[in-house]
């Protein structure tokens, strides 16, 4: 990992569609923002703050997710989210996460990811499908 991810950042912008409603088995339970959907976007917002800064041949895993869900957010909101890199130690990477609209915040939290070797990664991956009697997609 290039050491310049300790001060990286990066934000994505989303609209929330109806899609996105918090909803159960098909069923929409609020027409607000779901959580399971913010959890996603905090997902790609940190992957997208570490990327640019792997090395040839790294890749990372998901290791955790701690949200807040702080405040309600109607479809057709406009949200940002951003995550920042606050703390890299040997492999774990933390990023905080912040989801907002202009008026409110709506969440925020930490993701955490582990930088390995993408052959590593490959390797536990197999052996996941190996355990389950799966074949490899």
């Amino acid at each position: 990992m290039k050491p310049d991810v300790r001060s990286s950042s990066a934000t994505v912008q989303i609209t929330v569609t109806p899609d996105m409603a918090a909803s159960l088995d098909g069923r929409v339970i609020h027409p607000l923002y779901a959580t399971f959907w913010l959890a996603y976007h905090a997902e790609v917002v940190a992957r997208k703050a570490i990327e640019p800064f792997f090395e040839d041949g790294e890749n990372a895993v998901g290791a955790g997710l701690q949200l807040e869900h702080r405040g309600m957010c109607p479809i057709g909101a406009s949200v940002t989210v951003t995550a920042t890199v606050v703390d890299y130690t040997d492999n774990r990477i933390v990023c905080s996460i912040l989801a907002r609209t202009t008026q409110t915040e709506i969440a925020r939290g930490t993701q955490t990811q582990i930088v390995l070797p993408a052959t590593t990664i490959a390797d536990k991956v197999a052996r996941a499908y190996a355990m389950h009697g799966l074949p490899l997609p």
